[in-house]
């Protein structure tokens, strides 16, 4: 297993050390992304707190990953079916 990796990164002005076996990179790209996603979020609802903020912004992201997965799941399951369809072909033949 690899040793655990810490990387200092700053998600709306605060800095936070992470602790993680990905790399380096990896953790400053999707803290990056965590930021900007607050940031937009604070510009476009002012009134609105930290937390719920982060709320909104935690909803936001797990929509998108929703939609990844849905995507995922029906690229899988053309791809079997493209198996299945060369595979009876291929027995045919």
């Amino acid at each position: 297993m690899a040793e655990a990796i810490r990387t200092a990164v700053t998600i709306n002005g605060e800095e936070y050390q992470i602790k993680g076996d990905i790399p380096e990179e990896v953790i400053r790209a999707i803290a990056q992304h965590v930021d900007s996603r607050l940031r937009t979020l604070k510009r476009n609802h002012p009134q609105l707190n930290m937390t719920r903020l982060c709320m909104l912004a935690l909803l936001n992201m797990a929509e998108d990953l929703y939609h990844l997965q849905e995507q995922n799941e029906e690229l899988v399951r053309s791809m079997q079916e493209d198996w299945r369809k060369r595979a009876v072909k291929n027995s045919n033949a």
